[in-house]
């Protein structure tokens, strides 16, 4: 999975988040929430998966860590920047700034992962491996693909 699978997720979520500030009637407004909720949840699960696939067994807890952490930041930032916009625009606007922030924090996000992939690849050309990721995994014996691989690094399934 890649940064751009996440995205496209992301992208839906966003979609349905968007209707609730542009559907002016009740149920129009309650049906969107109810789409976004499982869109999200494939989001996340995506998310999880890519970060387990990039990571070895012994940095996934500080992977979940940072990453739940850059979540929570930019849910507050969103958040900060609807609630401060509500006092001068309308609901749906600020909804709607939120939304905008939260694509271009999104992009920014997968602008550097395509920058890490790149430059991970050309420090990666000489020793024979892809990636940073594939560099580190393969010194530390990684579990492999999360599904469909079967590896599994606590052992618990």
């Amino acid at each position: 999975m890649s940064y751009r699978d996440v995205v496209s997720r992301r992208v839906l979520v966003w979609a349905a988040v968007c209707l609730v500030a542009l559907i002016p009637a009740a149920p129009g407004m309650a049906v969107a929430p109810a789409v976004a909720g499982p869109l999200q949840s494939g989001a996340m699960l995506t998310r999880n998966l890519s970060l387990r696939e990039a990571l070895p067994p012994h940095a996934l807890a500080a992977g979940y860590s940072v990453m739940y952490a850059a979540v929570g930041a930019g849910y507050a930032a969103t958040g900060s920047l609807a609630g401060a916009l509500l006092p001068l625009t309308a609901p749906s606007t600020a909804v709607l700034a939120g939304v905008g922030l939260t694509l271009l924090l999104t992009a920014v996000g997968w602008w550097g992962e395509i920058r890490a992939g790149r430059s991970a690849r050309s420090a990666g050309a000489g020793a024979g491996t892809t990636g940073a990721a594939g560099q580190l995994g393969a010194a530390v014996g990684a579990e492999g693909a999360p599904v469909g691989g079967g590896g599994d690094a606590q052992r618990g399934l």
